[in-house]
């Protein structure tokens, strides 16, 4: 059983991992049953396709988004904007929301799913953290249980301070006793499991994300984005949203601007395209008149199809990862690597910057060094900046992945 609250068909970042470990796991022989939320509303074909069934639990999210008028709650790509500000909830409940919400209905429907068939292993994903539960009620009943951390519960957090010391302390307790009590436990990056070590909670094994290479987005999306992008400059796209702490982009603004201040003729060959969401802010941010003569071309969300097509079309590719999160690792950076595209990487100091050196994308300069990123922007417009190496694509696929996740679930050993 792999648990995970993101699933499609939302389009969340938070799906794509969990998705392609889904698939590829059944294609090395895993009979995988998927159990997730029915808030996102269902495939059109779910029954069990390739070796995997999807079991999807109730939540309350459901109720919320049918006294707003829809029938399912929305993915943040579904709109082209977007506040990034958290339910007030989050500041109540510890560790999540969704532990009222969609976490007791999921165990519940998890027990009655492994009476009917027996689970020889749980895989459980995190955010949301309260997945863990799920695998924790299995593991007392047998199931040898691996806890997949996509991002570290308390080390660099996304999700915002408890406002009192009770809630912190409960917090990380459950975070403790939750990872603690696990078989294995994966991490995306080395920062977070370094951390977990540290502090004598797990030893993880780091299974970074990848890039799906069943993900070829095909002739129709390369029609849809066909003239998105203006052939007479030099294309740096961005895809996806900024939107959480680590991916700021007014440093990158502010690079923009020296570079168009110091050297209009060079900013006047560039168009700064981004696909995806975003804030009031940072709308605002690219608004600015003193980017011309830069052009920067606000796409709006598009399907996944055509963002992928997309990133085949430009020139080049943008990467942003902050130092702030050291633990950061763009799941687009290996969307990127899969495309063979030459890469921006505005990541020093994070394990996205780590990788994507080792992949031997250069420059590689801190997001958050403006005269440094208007230097690597005069340099794409310039000499230009290298491609990833031939082998990058490869290494970084999620057949490997699963592999490696197949590894740690057959070390656990039988129920």
């Amino acid at each position: 059983m792999l648990v995970s609250y993101f699933y499609p068909p939302t389009r969340d970042t938070g799906a794509q991992r969990p998705a392609a470990m889904a698939k590829w796991l059944a294609r090395l022989g895993w009979e995988v049953t998927v159990l997730t939320t029915s808030a996102f509303g269902r495939e059109r074909t779910e029954s069990e396709v390739g070796g995997v069934r999807v079991l999807r639990a109730f939540d309350l999210q459901r109720i919320r988004a049918r006294m707003a008028g829809h029938s399912r709650v929305e993915s943040l790509f579904d709109s082209d904007s977007y506040s990034g500000r958290p339910h007030w909830l989050s500041k109540v409940i510890v560790p999540e929301p969704l532990a009222v919400a969609w976490a007791p209905f999921a165990r519940r429907a998890a027990m009655a799913a492994h009476r009917e068939r027996r689970f020889e292993r749980v895989l459980t994903t995190s955010p949301p953290e309260s997945a863990h539960t799920i695998g924790h009620a299995l593991q007392r009943r047998g199931v040898p249980w691996v806890a997949d951390v996509r991002d570290a519960w308390t080390f660099e957090p996304l999700r915002p301070d408890f406002p009192t010391g009770a809630q912190r302390r409960l917090d990380e307790g459950l975070e403790r006793r939750r990872l603690g009590a696990a078989d294995r436990v994966v991490c995306v990056s080395e920062p977070a499991a370094a951390d977990l070590r540290r502090r004598g909670i797990a030893d993880p094994v780091v299974i970074p994300n990848a890039w799906d290479p069943d993900d070829d987005p095909g002739p129709a999306a390369a029609v849809a984005a066909s003239g998105l992008l203006d052939a007479s400059r030099t294309s740096l796209l961005y895809t996806g949203r900024f939107g959480s702490h680590g991916r700021d982009p007014a440093p990158f603004v502010e690079g923009l601007v020296r570079l168009a201040s110091g050297s209009p003729r060079v900013a006047g060959r560039l168009e700064v395209a981004i696909a995806g969401p975003l804030q009031p802010s940072e709308r605002a941010l690219f608004d600015r008149r003193d980017l011309e003569p830069v052009k920067v071309s606000l796409l709006g969300s598009l399907e996944r199809e055509t963002s992928l097509a997309l990133q085949r079309e430009a020139d080049a590719l943008l990467l942003l990862a902050q130092p702030a999160r050291s633990q950061l690792i763009n799941f687009k950076l290996f969307e990127y690597l899969g495309s063979g595209k030459p890469v921006l990487a505005l990541a020093a100091g994070t394990e996205a910057g780590r990788i994507a050196a080792d992949a031997g994308i250069s420059p590689l300069v801190r997001a958050d060094d403006p005269e440094a990123i208007a230097t690597g922007l005069a340099a794409l417009l310039g000499q230009g900046i290298p491609a990833p190496g031939p082998d990058a694509a490869a290494t970084h696929a999620y057949p490997a992945a699963a592999e490696a996740m197949s590894r740690v679930l057959e070390s656990v050993g039988p129920a």
